[in-house]
């Protein structure tokens, strides 16, 4: 990784201590800074461990947002909606409109306005005449409509009034001179609550001195760099605590109701609060058992039609190693003719080499829709060797875990200015780190950092309070292997 020309790395070393002082430990940086430090550390562990994408494409690029609360709040605008189903069947027949006499629909509310003209879905175009009434009872609304059509033989569809026949509102057209204002639909966009979750950590060291420390080359804001050091097993749990908070990004399931009552109590008698994860807010899902070119693009197809708002249209396909095998062998047997040859044009082959050195090469990890659009592959190891992977069935072929197959399809494009796909923080435990002291201190932790204790030992414990924001959740997808 390079800022302003500057290499910045973490690296393994030696512990000098003339050197490595509490005054560069990053282990109290993060006590003062956390806010600016936990986002660079993210992305520098990121681009060595691949272990936590969705913190590293949230926190360690900066899509992320810290909050005096727990609970967090956004407005999501969906598709604007312009249809109306029929809610009752209407007249039957083949002379519905003959001769430009009116008729009569229902649908299901008030959502269409006089003087617009409707269109059905075979294409027929008809005006509402006079103002919709309720109908007894309040279930429905009645309208009067008339075709625009003016051939005297022009007639609507039996089909298009029967009930659940879809019809849409276009223009309003009025008289020439008198004509009256109308009104105009008007949605706003629907509000999502979350709760953010806090997650801990903790780890235990005998009173015998480690010698290894992990040495971080961090940006400052002259463009040059400084150095900070913390304990390399430390560093180790630290990954290790980025993976958990990366199983609750992707996995976490909600502890509360609808009218966010946590029933759930900690040995303290406080409220135990999981935020939803990523999985439990894509409302769009599917299932395959093997995965074919076609269903790729009709996927991705729908997937980008539905994105009518966004710039920047991105989306990223989380999988693991089955899913990226099906992936790559749908475009292949996309791309191999009847022979089973391949259909490659120029110098571009999947076999290398040449003689008795040959090699096989060429996998693909992107696929560029009609549409123009591209849709990158990342491969996610918690799908192959994570707890839900170890715990679900295995796959007949392969014996891989049906996990390695999942497919998430996710909308990282931007909307009105702001990543789709955003981590949430409370403002000041974006990443805590303490000490309990025994007999030893933890190197990097200073007297007024540290705890004590009587243990010939000594610990560290992390925290964490957040959570993963999907704020368009209908334009990502998560489809599941069903292979037996």
């Amino acid at each position: 990784m390079a800022v302003n020309g500057t290499n910045i790395s973490v690296q393994k070393t030696f512990y000098n201590d003339s050197q490595m002082t509490d005054m560069n430990s990053l282990a109290n940086a993060m006590l003062s800074k956390p806010t600016e430090l936990s986002p660079i550390i993210t992305h520098l562990a990121g681009k060595d461990d691949k272990r936590f994408p969705l913190s590293f494409l949230t926190e360690g690029v900066g899509n992320t947002k810290s909050i005096d609360r727990l609970e967090y709040e956004y407005r999501v605008a969906t598709h604007r909606l312009r249809t109306r189903p029929v809610a009752a069947a209407g007249p039957t027949g083949s002379a519905i409109g003959l001769g430009g006499a009116s008729f009569e629909l229902e649908f299901p509310d008030k959502h269409f306005v006089f003087p617009y003209v409707l269109v059905s879905q075979a294409g027929t175009q008809a005006r509402i005449m006079k103002q919709p009434e309720q109908v007894a009872g309040g279930t429905s609304w009645k309208y009067t409509l008339q075709l625009v059509n003016p051939a005297a033989s022009a007639v609507a569809a039996a089909a298009d009034c029967t009930a659940g026949s879809l019809w849409a509102q276009m223009y309003a057209p009025v008289g020439v001179d008198f004509s009256r204002g109308n009104a105009s639909n008007w949605e706003s966009p629907g509000l999502v609550r979350n709760k953010l979750t806090t997650v801990r950590k903790s780890y235990h060291m005998s009173g015998n001195a480690k010698d290894f420390v992990a040495e971080f080359s961090l940006p400052t804001k002259g463009g040059s760099t400084t150095k900070l050091w913390m304990d390399y097993e430390e560093y180790l749990h630290m990954l290790d605590f980025k993976e958990e908070c990366e199983m609750y990004y992707w996995y976490g399931q909600k502890s509360y109701d609808a009218n966010g009552h946590t029933f759930m109590k900690d040995e303290n008698g406080q409220p135990v609060i999981i935020g939803p994860g990523l999985l439990e807010q894509i409302v769009n899902t599917d299932t395959y058992s093997t995965m074919t070119e076609t269903k790729l693009k009709n996927i991705i197809g729908d997937l980008f039609y539905g994105m009518t708002d966004a710039a920047q249209k991105q989306v990223t396909l989380y999988t693991g190693t089955g899913g990226a095998r099906e992936f790559d062998e749908a475009l292949k047997n996309h791309f191999a003719g009847a022979a089973g040859s391949w259909k490659v044009g120029g110098e571009n082959r999947f076999i290398t080499g040449s003689g008795r050195s040959l090699g096989m090469s060429g996998y693909f990890t992107s696929y560029e829709h009609v549409d123009g659009h591209t849709v990158n592959v990342v491969k996610l190891p918690m799908f192959d060797h994570g707890a839900v992977a170890q715990a679900r069935a295995k796959h007949p072929v392969t014996g891989y875990s049906l996990e390695s197959y999942r497919m998430v399809f996710v909308d990282q494009s931007n909307y009105d200015g702001q990543n789709n796909l955003q981590m949430i923080s409370k403002k000041g435990r974006e990443s805590m780190r303490w000490c309990v002291a025994g007999s030893v201190v933890p190197r990097g932790f200073d007297s007024s950092s540290a705890r004590a204790s009587d243990v010939d030992g000594a610990s560290v414990h992390m925290l964490k309070t957040a959570g993963i924001a999907l704020k368009r959740f209908d334009t990502s997808l998560d489809i599941t292997c069903t292979a037996s």
